[in-house]
């Protein structure tokens, strides 16, 4: 014989239990959700600070390696093609790395809106408002990618003198071998006497045309690899003020937050002292109504027992 039994009870709690379950999963799914971008931003920021850095390290070796073919440099090893095309790649390099500038500045103020975004999400999710130790983060990391990119500003003005001290270097070695070479190629010797066993007048003649022609073009040459290395200099140093200048306005934007976080600490303080008035009043006024209400139940007390007598 079978028994039957009623289990719709169980159903219910099995199909409630579900039901909980789903939700909160879809709650934690909405938080990822929410912290994602913020996430998003702040990586975004961090790589790209990481890439930049790795190219300054990269124009600095190739302004290693420039400064080694500067210094082999001599009369009869002229290097010039390598020099001229390092000296482009290093030049179009520092150009790019400073239109990149701009970027990481607006890659920071976003990752700084997305992670205010976040706390500001978090506190209404919760139903409650800043904490200080959320604030305190925030500042910390405000502070922190102002000085990740302070430092980067800094690397990168460092660099482009370096470069530029290279380039003024490379003008200077360019000008003392065109001496040396003009010294050691110098063919207008006095003639003491003809003879068969030397060359002939004509053959002479030859001679120091084909010279002089090949100097010509020599010191054609390095006229102008002088004057692209001084337009060069020139850019550079156009660049480097403007590092400079930027350098400068971090310097403020940096001091502007350290006032702004010691007024901001005062601030808390004032409220700290505030609260803590308050509390000693509400203290001081529980004392008074507790002593109230005993000297009320001890009349009630002392008029209970003398009614009942």
């Amino acid at each position: 014989m079978v028994v039957e039994r009623d289990r719709s009870q169980e159903l219910y709690v099995l199909f409630d239990t579900l039901r909980q379950s789903s939700t909160s999963k879809g709650s934690t799914h909405g938080k990822s959700d929410a912290r994602a971008p913020q996430n998003n931003e702040v990586e975004r920021f961090n790589r790209y600070a990481q890439a930049f850095s790795m190219d300054i390290a990269n124009i600095s070796d190739s302004i290693g390696r420039l400064t080694k073919l500067i210094s082999r440099q001599n009369v009869f090893d002229d290097q010039s093609s390598e020099i001229s095309t390092l000296t482009q790649v290093v030049k179009a390099s520092l150009q790019r790395l400073h239109n990149d500038l701009y970027t990481l500045e607006e890659l920071k103020k976003r990752s700084i809106d997305s992670q205010k975004n976040g706390q500001h999400s978090n506190a209404f999710e919760n139903d409650r408002f800043f904490s200080g130790g959320a604030a305190s983060h925030l500042q910390t990391s405000q502070k922190h990618s102002d000085v990740v990119v302070d430092t980067l500003k800094n690397r990168l003005a460092r660099t482009g003198q370096q470069f530029r001290s290279t380039l003024q270097h490379q003008s200077m070695n360019i000008k003392t071998n065109a001496s040396r070479r003009q010294f050691f190629t110098a063919v207008d010797r006095p003639q003491t006497f003809e003879s068969a066993l030397f060359q002939d007048q004509e053959q002479h003649s030859q001679m120091q045309l084909a010279v002089g022609m090949g100097n010509a073009q020599y010191y054609q040459q390095r006229a102008e690899a002088v004057s692209e290395i001084e337009s060069a200099v020139a850019e550079v140093g156009e660049l480097f003020k403007d590092f400079t200048r930027l350098v400068h306005e971090q310097d403020e934007v940096i001091l502007r937050i350290d006032s702004d976080v010691g007024s901001a600490l005062d601030n808390v303080n004032v409220g700290t002292n505030e609260l803590m008035r308050y509390l000693t009043s509400i203290s001081s006024n529980r004392g008074l109504i507790l002593k109230i209400f005993a000297v009320i139940f001890f009349f009630l007390m002392f008029f209970g027992f003398v009614v009942v007598r």
